[in-house]
């Protein structure tokens, strides 16, 4: 699942600490928002979220970067 993902990135965040290693970032694209969750520089999935808002994707974005969910 590695590769450059398709649409804008809207937003990026960085883990800090014990989750250094986690990165995602919030895409949107004509269908709607994405999340790419990035563990170790490499992209570990890439969430569906066309169906919410962009505050939902952040929040997605932000949670996996503070370790509140694993992929």
């Amino acid at each position: 699942m590695n590769g450059k993902p398709d649409g804008k990135e809207y937003h990026r965040y960085h883990g800090t600490d014990k989750y250094s290693n986690r990165d995602a970032v919030v895409l949107k694209d004509n269908q709607g928002f994405w999340v790419c969750l990035i563990l170790n520089g490499l992209m570990v999935e890439k969430r569906d979220l066309t169906s919410h808002s962009e505050q939902y994707a952040e929040d997605c974005a932000e949670n996996w970067v503070l370790g509140v969910f694993d992929k």
